[in-house]
């Protein structure tokens, strides 16, 4: 199971789902309004020796504009 972020162009806000591998390319419903969420690109975090480095800065995201 891995987590991954969408963004809810609907109600403008982004979500987290834990889901299996195998289902991340399946559509995702907003748990706010029920609209349909957009993959986003997540930060990842890496191992170095026995410590977990986290990313310095926050993923570089550009949401797309709100439906009509």
């Amino acid at each position: 199971m891995a987590i991954y972020e969408y963004y809810c162009a609907s109600c403008r806000k982004e979500f987290e789902l834990m889901r299996p591998m195998s289902q991340s390319d399946a559509p995702a419903s907003c748990p706010s309004c029920g609209a349909k969420g957009q993959k986003l690109v997540s930060a990842s975090a890496s191992k170095v020796d026995y410590y977990v480095r986290a990313p310095s800065k926050p993923p570089f995201r550009q949401h797309p504009p709100a439906n009509s």
